[in-house]
Parts: structure tokens; sequence; C-alpha cells
């Protein structure tokens, strides 16, 4: 019952100060827990990059995640290079649009604000520089048509506007804002960037509208700037970069939506955007429920397109890249951790300007019309049956040859008479088939497919080369039929993957995940090299962020693990996140309730279970557990489980549960040290306290142990040693020395009388083993004894030489005995009493006569018989008592004896065994080869031992017999 009840006290204080520090943290206190909890926040961020850092870098492949950089980095910047971007004209970006898009990415997403046109501001420029020539030199003559020849090619904004909307794949940023970012002489600049007239004009698919109550709960901003209307219309779609910093400066914490003003439209971030564009997500289909998620839908989608043939979501997948995947789904989930698949290799398919049909690959690079009209009627499966240094016929003077086990040739009598590639290549090509160039115009180059290789990393997780399959996601493709596919009904659509669902906070933010463990965990590419070509590799189906990491393009912002970060890799984090559905998450309410209840309960266990000091040290140790746990939580799982409230829970419950246990439970501990603290050693205190087991105050009978010492030869002291002082002296580092024995084998001390020590065992605490402890006493004393003789004898003359023979017996015995306070009103003694209690007295002054020094009754020998060593010394009758006793001898401990004490043991007990059948000249026979072996007989007071006694009565009974009905008891007759 006892444990049943601290466990409900712990329940109920654990249960009360995790309900108080939900009620005072969440209605006093939040502003202040919150600023704590997001300092946690950065320093899980740490941990995970720092400590957990070698674990995540192979999490930094770009084949993982699939987002690039194109970085305006200080090199595109140089004065060799490019330039100040601040004197580029927008064609550059109209080029890199051009250069990228010819590597089929599924998204270009420029970070950079582009708040209006340009061109007439080159133009003024021009007429200047014209103007000034004129001037400088009036031979020169420029015309007004070669001038306005000069003005017509300003059209930089016009190339990047084409260029934008040509690609198809482009995504612009804005920035919304509110009337108080504006000096009040500013307002009337602004007027007509805050009417639906400009949301009209820039681009209204882009934003998205919620019912009236959904609505209310979305931030507004009432002015929409960053981009000016040709090219937002240009664009595929446009969203937002607002990222606010905490009010501590850092970025980590951010509204999704805003609302543009009183008026419907909400604009979702240019990552949300850009994702849910490319997973070909509806803006009906995106559901916004408030304080828990913003849903992008599933990743991909398959369309039965009604007028025939099949449309996938992901920019430049097509249906035949899905059928390759489906074809190898075998080998896909077949596939053991830590391998890769290539599924496909690269193959562009177009059309010259004339017509005729090419294909381009990464090895064959450019394949003609000749030639891939004998591949589409070749069997190239069949090919792929050849062996090494195998040649085969494909018709017209055209052939191909197994070089290797992973390279073929091509030979044919045009073009560049041959082409090298490999077996992955050649599979690719045995799927082209002649009406996957029916949609192709001419001059027009399509991608049919990625080089697509699938990863399984150590944990079993899927990931590609094309960032959308991956996950779930390609698991369930995998699982699909081709058949099923095949049989989708014209306008009907297939869903794949896991629903994205944008974790919000109750305020409707978005906790941002980021990734690492290093800055730039993303793969970077220089803008001058994308610009100029010099890239290559398999770009296809990724998504590219134009940005900038230099320091004067003002883009580097404070993030929780790194204080000058890429503003443009937050969107790449969260377009990473969304990509893999992985967010950091926060447990709801009556979770985080539920975990400060858990953490309350077990600290109130713990505190009432153990004392004041190691609980203190296992809550502190309980403390960094819980925080490790959580930062190890963030770092692997990204979740995010509160440090600060549990923390200030456990600090608080232990406190709490001190206080209870001060003032109520501590008087109790308190009234039995004060009453039994003369008596009984601290841990016997502290084991009555924790089993409840109060005493009986006033006399308590039960089966007990006696325990009595006396030093042999006392009286003589006092004169040898000439001076009480120096007796006492002596005394006290005896007795101190033997009472730490006793109290050490949870003995209770009755009294000291003189030299002697009186104890028992058993009382005021019930213990099944008070025999053995006496016994284990007795034994410690002895060789404590021993170890004082040879200090004393150590410190010379110090001591007379009584002092350095110094002997002590021990009488112990168990029965019935009474323990309890008793005395008088005015004082009393908490000691024992009984018949029990004389025979163990008697037992100890009985030792003189055998020439022993530790005798042990027969009803204590028969409980400890098993684990020491003991000697039956004799049949006994004391003074005063009629009913005998057998006496034994306390030697060891079990198997403890030494060889030569084994041999006496050995002699005796055949000696005695002799004695008891009147076997008189066998007994002496036996009992003289122990006498010579016996301890003490130099030492004892009256020179005898057990072995002589009993060849003295050997002798005595050989010459007078006892008679046939002799019991062999001897009664002793002086105490």
């Amino acid at each position: 019952m006892e444990p049943l009840k601290k466990i409900g006290k712990s329940l109920l204080i654990g249960g009360i100060v995790g309900l108080a520090m939900t009620i005072v943290t969440s209605y006093f206190l939040s502003d202040l827990i919150d600023q704590l909890e997001y300092q946690t926040y950065y320093w899980r961020y740490k941990w995970e990059y720092k400590e957990l850092g070698e674990q995540n870098k192979e999490k930094t492949a770009d084949d993982e995640y699939g987002i690039c950089i194109v970085d305006i980095d200080d090199r595109s910047m140089a004065e060799d290079k490019l330039g100040l971007y601040w004197n580029w004209d927008r064609s550059y970006h109209a080029n890199l649009i051009t250069t990228l898009n010819k590597k089929f990415p599924a998204a270009i997403v420029f970070d950079i604000f582009f708040g209006g046109a340009e061109d007439h501001n080159h133009a003024k420029r021009l007429q200047k520089l014209l103007v000034r020539a004129q001037e400088k030199n009036e031979d020169i003559e420029i015309t007004q048509e070669v001038a306005r020849s000069m003005y017509s090619v300003v059209d930089y904004d016009k190339q990047f506007i084409e260029a934008t909307r040509d690609a198809g794949n482009v995504f612009h940023a804005c920035v919304m804002t509110g009337k108080m970012d504006y000096k009040d002489y500013a307002l009337s600049q602004i007027e007509s960037k805050m009417t639906m007239e400009r949301h009209n004009s820039l681009h209204p698919s882009s934003a998205i509208t919620l019912p009236g109550k959904k609505r209310e709960e979305v931030v507004s901003r009432e002015v929409i700037e960053g981009i000016f209307p040709p090219l937002a219309q240009a664009s595929k779609d446009i969203g937002h970069v607002n990222i606010n910093p905490n009010v501590d400066g850092v970025k980590s914490i951010t509204p999704l939506l805003f609302g543009f003003g009183d008026h419907d439209p909400v604009y979702l971030p240019i990552s949300v955007r850009t994702i849910a564009t490319l997973f070909g997500t509806p803006n009906d289909e995106i559901i916004f429920e408030p304080g828990k998620y913003l849903d992008i839908g599933k990743p991909f989608k398959i369309t039965r397109k009604k007028e025939g043939g099949y449309h996938c979501s992901y920019p430049n997948v097509t249906i035949k890249q899905v059928k390759a995947i489906v074809d190898n789904a075998d080998k896909i989930l077949a596939l053991e951790p830590e391998n890769s698949l290539q599924i496909t290799s690269l193959l562009k398919r177009g059309k010259t300007d004339q017509g005729d049909r090419f294909i381009e690959m990464n090895l064959l690079y450019y394949i003609p019309e000749e030639l891939l009209q004998v591949l589409l009627n070749a069997d190239l499966k069949e090919v792929l049956t050849l062996k090494p240094g195998e040649e085969k016929s494909l018709g017209s003077d055209v052939a191909v040859v197994r070089d290797s086990d992973v390279d073929w040739i091509i030979t044919a009598p045009f073009g560049d008479m041959e082409w090298y590639t490999s077996t992955d290549e050649i599979k690719t090509l045995a799927t082209v088939e002649p009406e996957d160039f029916d949609q192709i115009a001419n001059g027009e180059t399509a991608l049919l497919y990625h080089t697509l290789n699938i990863f399984k990393n150590k944990e079993g997780k899927y990931s590609s080369s094309v960032p959308i399959f991956r996950g779930p996601m390609l698991k369930e493709l995998c699982r699909t039929e081709w058949k099923t596919i095949e049989e989708l009904a014209p306008g009907s659509r297939m869903d794949f993957g896991k629903n994205v669902r944008i974790p919000l906070t109750p305020d409707n933010k978005h906790i941002i995940t980021f990734f690492g463990p290093k800055r730039k965990p993303f793969k970077y590419y220089s803008y001058y090299d994308i610009l100029n070509d010099r890239v290559h590799g398999e770009l296809e189906g990724k998504i590219f962020i134009v940005g900038s990491t230099a320091p004067a393009m003002f883009d580097l912002v404070h993030v929780p693990h790194d204080e000058q970060y890429p503003g443009m890799e937050i969107h790449a984090s969260m377009m990473n996140s969304f990509l893999m559905n992985t967010f950091i998450t926060r447990p709801e309410d009556w979770q985080n309730f539920l975990i400060l209840l858990c953490v309350g309960i077990a600290i109130g266990i713990i505190s009432f279970v153990l004392k004041p000091l190691p609980g203190a040290i296992l809550t502190i140790v309980a403390v960094f557990a819980y925080f490790l746990t959580a930062l190890t939580l963030f770092g692997t799982n990204h979740l995010w489980i509160d440090i600060a409230r549990p923390v200030l829970t456990i600090l608080l419950t232990f406190t709490a549960v001190m206080a209870y246990r001060y003032i109520t439970e501590e008087k109790d501990r308190k009234f039995l040290q004060s009453t039994f603290k003369q008596y009984l050693s601290p841990e016997l205190i502290d084991i009555m306290y924790k089993k409840k087991k109060m005493p009986e105050l006033g006399g308590e009978e039960g089966v007990r142990t006696a325990y009595f010492t006396d030093i042999q030869s006392f009286s003589t002291f006092s004169e040898k040693l000439g001076s009480p002082t120096r007796l006492v002296e002596l005394l006290n580092e005896y007795l101190s020395a033997m009472t730490d024995i006793l109290l050490a084998h949870y003995g209770t001390l009755d009294k000291y009388e003189g030299d002697a020590i009186i104890a028992f065992y058993g009382a005021p605490m019930p213990m099944d083993d008070h025999a053995h402890q006496a016994c284990y006493t007795a034994l410690d004393m002895q060789d404590k004894l021993g170890e004082l003789r040879n200090k004393w004898i150590s410190e010379g003359d110090k001591w007379p030489k009584i002092v350095h023979e110094m002997q002590m017996r021990i009488g112990v015995n168990t029965g019935a005995i009474t323990t309890g306070n008793m005395g008088s009103k005015v004082r009393m003694n908490y000691t024992m009493m009984g018949d029990a209690v004389n025979l163990a007295a008697r037992l100890e002054a009985a030792a003189k006569q055998y020439g022993i020094y530790t005798m042990i009754s027969h009803y204590t020998h028969d409980l400890i018989k098993d684990d020491f060593e003991t000697r039956q010394l004799d049949k006994i009758t004391v003074v005063g008592k009629s009913e005998p006793i057998v006496v034994y001898e306390l030697m060891a401990r079990k198997g403890e004896l030494s060889p030569e004490m084994s041999k006496l043991h050995e002699f005796y007990t055949q000696g005695i065994d002799c004695y008891y059948r009147q076997e008189w000249d066998k007994a002496i026979d036996f009992l003289s080869q122990s006498e010579d072996l016996e301890p003490y007989k130099a030492v004892s007071s009256k020179g005898g031992s057990p072995s002589n006694m009993l060849i003295k009565r050997c002798k005595e009974f050989k010459a007078n017999p006892p008679g046939t009905d002799w019991d062999g008891v001897y009664r002793l007759t002086s105490k």
C-alpha cells in the first residue's frame, strides 16, 4: 500500500505542477516562455549541424535535393566578366533563361525584385551619350535615323519578358508591404499599387481565394511591390518573398499567406507557389486550415487528356518516363539500401527547321535522321544480347559492335561515321518509337527521358536525380500497374504520393525547415558559367533559384545556425521541405500538456523515492537528459518538443515535492533520528523510514539475537595504565571502532557497561538475517581488534604489553526477546529483556572456561550453520538454568578457514564424536592432535583450550565411566 500511496502522491503533485505550468506559461508568462523556447530552437539547429553534422553531411548530395542555386557571385561581377550588377541590363537575365532552359529545368525562380521597366532609363542614358559625343566632336554626324535605330535596340525589358514567356517555367518574386512601411510623403506613389487593378495587371491566377472566415485569419498587406506588370504576366507564376525576422532579428518562423489589403486575393510565398505549380495542384485544391496546415496536394499527377494522350504534372516528365519507372518497379522496390539504379538516360528528341527528326543524348550526342530511321526500325533489345566483341548489322551499312560490358560503337557511312555509347543509352534508345515525334514542331526540341537515377539511402528512403520522384510517391507509382494508367478515362486524373500539408502554428505561421549541416547544402553554380553555357551534367528536372551571395547585394540574413546566410537558401530550404514532405512539427496543446504531466509525475516519483541529494542530482541529470533528447529528436526527426516548459516543470516539481516532504514527511524521519540515533545506524533508520515500520515503544516481543562483548582481564588495565585519562582514551578508540562495525551490520546498541558492549539485532526494525548479522559483527570485531593490537604495538612504549595483547570475548544467542523503551517517566532507555538475553551474557562469560573468544548457542547455530564455520564445544547447562544447550565456537565465514585451522577442525570433530561415544582413548588421540593446533591456548586467561578441556574429561571418565545413560551434558558451576 505504501508504494501505491507514493505513486498516488507523485501523480497528484506532478499533475498539479504540470497543470499549473500550462496555465502560468500559457496565460501569464507566454511571451517570456516563447522567447526562451525560440532560443532553444536555435540551439537545436546548432546541435543538429555540429553534433550530428557527420550524419547529415550525407544529405547534401545534389541528387537528393534537386534544387540548385544560380549565384550572382563576386566572380560573375568581376570587371573582366559581367561587371557590377548595378550596371547590368536585363538582357543578361534573358540570355540566362534561354541558355539554362536548353537544359530542361523544371523551374527557374528569381529571388530578385524587378520593380519597374528600365529600358526608358537606358534610352535616356544613350541619348545623353550621343548628345555629348556630338558636343565633343562636331565632325561626327548622328542622324535621327541612326539615333532611332540605336534606341530601338534598347529592348532589354522586352528580351527579358519574352525569354520569361517563351520558357514557360520562370517564376518571379513580388513583395507584400503595408502603408506603415512608407513615409507619409510617399503614400501618393503607392496608391496605384493598392488597387484590384494592380492585382489584375500582374498575374491574377497566382493568387488564391479563401472563404470568408478563413480569409479573416490571413494577415493582410495593402501594397504589391517588386515586379512590373508585363514581366509578371509573362511569368509562369509569381509569389511573395516576405520572410520577416523574429523580434531578435532571426528568420526562422514566418507567415505564409498574405492577403491583398481588403480584397479577396491571397498571395502565396514564391516557394509554395512554385512547388504547388510543379505538383500541378489547381488553386481550388489548395486547402488552408487556419492554425493547422496549408495543403498543396499530392506531388505527382497524371491526367488523361480529352483530346488524347497524357499530361504529367511535373514539367518535362513524359508518360514514357513514367512507363520506364513502372516497367522497372520490381528492381526499384528490391533495391538494397545505399545502392542506386539507373532507369533512363537523357534523351532529347526534336526536328530541324526542315522537319528532319533527330535525337540528342549524353554520349551519342546527336543522331541525325538517316541513323535515327535505322535505329527506329532495328530491334535494339536483341542488340543488347550481344556479347563483347560481337557485331550486328542494323541495315543500310549501319552496324553496332559491343566493345565491352558497357561500351558500344555504332558505325554508318554518313555523318560522324562512328558513335560511341553505353548500355544504358542503348536500353533507353530501345524504347523510342516513331510516334514520339508526332507532337514535335519543326525547329523544336523536347525531352523524352531524363537521366533518371533512383537512390535508396541506409534508412530505406528513396530519392532520385529528378526531385519529384522520391519517397512514398515513387513507391506508390512503382506499385501501380501500367494497365491502370492506360485505362484512365479521358478527362480523369490519378494522383500519387502523400498530400503535402505544410504545418502552421496556431497563429498561422510556418516554422522553416533548414537543411545542412553546413552553409550551401544545395548545388551552387556561378551566374557567369550558366550564362555562358559552361555547365553540363544532369541538370534536367532540377529547380534553379537565381539570387546572390555577394555581400554587396544585401541578401545575407540571420538564421538559427548562421548569421550570414543567403536569403535565397531560405526559399530553397522551404521548397526542399515541401518536395521531401519533411517539416519541423510541434506537438499539439494536449500533447504538450501530456508531456508536462508525464515529466511532473516522473520527477515527483523520483523526488519521493530518493533522498534530497540523490534526488537533486537525478533531477539535474533528468534536465540534461530531457534537453539532449529534445535536441536529438529535432536533429533526427525534425520534431520540436518544448524544452522551456518541461524543464521548468522538472525543477518546480522537485521543489514542490521537497517542500511537501519537509513540511510533512520529514517530521517522521526526524522523530526516528531523534529517538534512535543513539542506538541505530543511519542506514537502518532510513530503512525504517522508507518501509514506514514505526517501532512500538514500550515493549514488543519477537525472535531476535542478543550480543554481548567483554574485554579479557579488563580489571587489571586501569592499574597497568596508571591513569584514568589514558584508560578513557583507550576505551574510546576501542569502543568507537567496535560500535562502527556494530552499526554497519544494522545492530542496535543497547548500552556500554564499562568495557562491555551490549547490543541486539532484529529490533526496532525487523530483520530476517539478524543472526547472520550478529555473527558477521563478531568476526569483523575480532579482525578489527587484531588491527588495533598491531597499531598499538606500532606506537611503541605508548601502551603497556597488556594493551598489545588485548583479547575480547563475545557471546551470541537467538531467542524470544522483548525490546522497547523501559524505565521511568523521567528517564527511559531503549533496551532488551528476556531469558535469551541472560543466556547470551552467560555464553560470553563461559567462553573464558573454554579458552575461546566467540561462543554462540545452538539456537543461533541452527540459523547460520550453512554460512559460517563452527565447531561444537559442549552440551552444557548454565548457572541458574536446567535446560541443556549446545554451544559452538564461531570460527570464520564459510570456506574461509586457513589450512591449519581446517586440520584443527577435522581432528577436533573426530575427537568430540569419539568423546560422545565414550571411546576415550580414540578421543584423546584425536584431541591431542587438535590441541597442538589450538590458536588461543597461549593467550587465554586460563591457558586452556577446547581440546585440552575435553582431554581432561576423557581421562576422568576413563577412570570413572559415566554409565550408559550418560547424556553428555556438562553442568557449569560458575558464571
